[in-house]
């Protein structure tokens, strides 16, 4: 592995401002990686070398004369839903094989006014509906902690290309876990912050116009301190000029942000599905370095104990998927959707049918489940709308409630899954769902390593099929990394940033801390 790319995003860019590297050395390095070692991940999957030693090499001639913006001359990449003038932004789909952007997204364009070079897009899967990434046009990425492992979705690629040293750093889109499932898979930092914080202009989505949950853009890195460095460059202010969306608030400092003045709850069972016994041990020793930090950590359950996994699948689904066809225009769905798809399509009289018989066979979650999918009238879709409301609204409550600033909760009830895995565990992710549908600023923070005393005991008697799956997963997963997810109010990604950062700096020494970058594993 080149030194180079063993460097942070922010070792980098403090070396550029030295004279110590330049950057077309450093986009060398990258790419010499991904020639490397992306045969084996497939995470970057339109690259543009020529035109990033080409950006480089302005970059180095701008520095050399005291000039260039904060970024100048750091490489990154991008997700493939981001317009990037010039490339396809397909989200996996083949009628969308020869789209070409005319302009940049908004967030591209400051990347680009920072001094950033891109040097390409990473992979997604198809519509970006998994919690893997895989499409026909452009392949499987794998986990490079475990090739036969996915490293989530729909920012996979993304995630894979940092957590192998392909990019230092790299940005993501998150309607329901999309950066924060593939940080916690492949053991990275990640950040959603909350809706239109940053601009979501030139961000696009599988179907426009579903706004009850919206997708928000965000970084993924392989430190916080890098998380927290380019919070502090992007400034919403400058996006709000582009995009009447963001507000025009600035950025808040995390270095500002007092541990010992701040009270967080900790989540380890949401009530609705117990975590595996890996990531309750990331969650508690999360919970002991910020007691160390001297903040104030009290146990707390959120109020809905997972409805909000429930109402967030009746919104998603509210037009039967009629919109997912279209823009298949006659592609199959992957495999991993294709029973999920199955069911949307489905009579209602069907659907009901199905859920009684799962009901009498003790799968209750699931049959609750087919009863929420489905297209809906208007009238129905506004009532969701309006739990929504009432949901965010409880939350916050119980926030005011018990008097907390942030909580600490599990990434996900499982660590990686094996490929085409998750089409049964949809249900698994109350805990990413709920804070994309409550539009809380959400962040990943790498933790531990599953280890032989974390195994998951087998399935008892009256198990279903959700814990079956979890049983299945957790099987294969020993040596895999898990994160632990730090959430905190509106607005206020500088306490989500600084929670992050105290566990980061407490939890680095542990011998089952996930150092990144890596070299795939098999």
């Amino acid at each position: 592995m080149p030194a180079l790319v063993r460097l942070t995003a922010g070792e980098m860019l403090d070396r550029l401002a030295a004279g110590a590297v330049s950057s077309r050395a450093l986009v060398e390095a990258h790419i010499e990686r991904i020639t490397a070692v992306d045969g084996r991940v497939n995470a970057l999957i339109d690259r543009r070398f020529d035109a990033a030693l080409a950006e480089a090499d302005a970059a180095d001639a701008a520095r050399a004369k005291g000039q260039g913006g904060p970024l100048a001359g750091l490489p990154i990449t991008v997700k493939e839903n981001f317009l990037l003038a010039g490339t396809a932004s397909t989200l996996g789909l083949k009628a969308r094989a020869d789209h070409r952007a005319e302009r940049d997204a908004v967030l591209v364009e400051a990347l680009r006014a920072a001094g950033a070079v891109i040097l390409g897009k990473t992979n997604v899967p198809q519509l970006l509906l998994a919690q893997e990434s895989e499409n026909r046009l452009y392949g499987r990425t794998a986990n490079p902690w475990h090739v036969g492992r996915s490293p989530g979705g729909s920012s996979g690629g993304e995630a894979a290309a940092v957590a192998a040293g392909m990019s230092p750093l790299g940005f993501g889109s998150d309607i329901g876990g999309s950066i924060r499932i593939p940080c916690h898979f492949t053991g990275i930092a990640g950040l959603k912050p909350t809706l239109d914080r940053w601009s979501n202009r030139g961000m696009l989505g599988a179907v426009p116009g579903q706004e009850l949950v919206r997708a928000q853009c965000g970084p993924l890195a392989r430190s916080v301190a890098d998380l927290v460095r380019i919070w502090q460059i992007l400034d919403p202010v400058a996006m709000a000029a582009r995009d009447p969306y963001v507000p025009p608030m600035p950025a808040g400092d995390p270095a500002q942000i007092d541990l010992r003045g701040l009270r967080i709850g900790w989540i380890v069972d949401d009530g609705f599905l117990a975590p595996t016994p890996v990531i309750a041990r990331a969650v508690e020793r999360a919970r002991d370095a910020l007691i160390d930090a001297g903040a104030t950590l009290v146990p707390y359950r959120e109020p809905d104990e997972g409805e909000v996994l429930y109402l967030w699948l009746a919104a998603i689904t509210s037009d039967g998927g009629a919109t997912y066809q279209r823009a298949l225009d006659g592609e199959d769905f992957p495999e991993v959707l294709k029973q999920s798809s199955a069911v949307l399509r489905l009579p209602d009289a069907a659907r009901k049918a199905m859920a009684a018989v799962l009901d009498r066979l003790g799968e209750r979650r699931i049959a609750r489940m087919l009863r929420v999918l489905g297209r809906k009238p208007v009238e129905a879709y506004w009532d969701r709308v309006a739990e929504r409301t009432a949901m965010r609204r409880a939350m916050f409550d119980a926030w005011n409630d018990a008097r907390l600033d942030a909580v600490i909760a599990p990434p996900h009830t499982t660590p990686a899954m094996a490929h085409r895995q998750s089409g049964d565990y949809t249900l698994g992710l109350a805990h990413m769902f709920r804070y994309a549908l409550c539009n809380m600023p959400a962040g990943i923070v790498p933790v531990a390593r599953m280890q032989q005393t974390d195994r998951l005991p087998p399935p008892g008697r009256g198990a279903d099929r959700i814990d079956k799956a979890r049983a299945a997963i957790d099987a294969g997963a020993l040596g895999l990394p898990v994160g632990v997810q730090v959430v905190a109010r509106p607005y206020r990604e500088d306490v989500a940033l600084a929670v992050m950062a105290a566990i980061e700096q407490r939890v680095l020494t542990h011998d089952d801390y996930p150092h990144t970058p890596i070299d795939p594993m098999p």
